[in-house]
């Protein structure tokens, strides 16, 4: 007795009722994969920008104050 499963002997699926499998175009994957690539790698690039800018701007200003004073002479001399 033979039963239908959709598979033929080498047990490649056919699939009853569904159209075969098609793989993408190998060098569309790989434009596409670039471009992922490209766009994951400029939005990593701004948001380590945009992290630097903003730990600058949080370090407190740092005061004005000098290390050496000198006193002042007399008035006239």
């Amino acid at each position: 007795m033979l039963v239908e499963t959709g598979a033929d002997r080498q047990g490649w699926g056919t699939g009853v009722g569904r159209p075969p499998d098609r793989e993408a175009d190998p060098a569309m994957s790989r434009l596409l994969a670039a471009a992922i690539t490209v766009v994951a790698a400029a939005a990593l690039a701004v948001g380590a920008a945009l992290g630097i800018v903003a730990l600058l701007d949080a370090t407190p200003d740092q005061p004005n104050t000098p290390l050496i004073t000198y006193e002042q002479a007399g008035q006239g001399s």
